[in-house]
């Protein structure tokens, strides 16, 4: 299962998530939902279950009305990256 994942697909899915969860325009909560994310990711068992369960955290973030420009950008190219990442 976990050949149709690319590493270097986790590795860039990873380092936006890190770049992420050190942006302090972030909320708290938002910051630590990514940081959960990346923990989460790390284990390499069931990636694609998990990669599943982070696009619909990342979908729910998107929604946040609050969210910057920026950041919502941020947040849609994680999306793509795990979309990408799941095929």
């Amino acid at each position: 299962m976990f050949e149709t994942v690319k590493m270097a697909d986790l590795t860039e899915i990873a380092e936006l998530l890190a770049t992420l969860t050190k942006d302090n325009s972030l909320s708290k909560n938002t910051r630590e939902i990514l940081q959960e994310m990346c923990e989460e990711l790390k284990d390499s068992k069931d990636v694609e279950i998990k990669i599943d369960a982070a696009l619909q955290k990342v979908e729910n973030l998107s929604l946040d009305p609050n969210l910057s420009q920026y950041a919502r950008t941020q947040i849609w190219s994680l999306t793509s990256l795990l979309e990408s990442a799941n095929k």
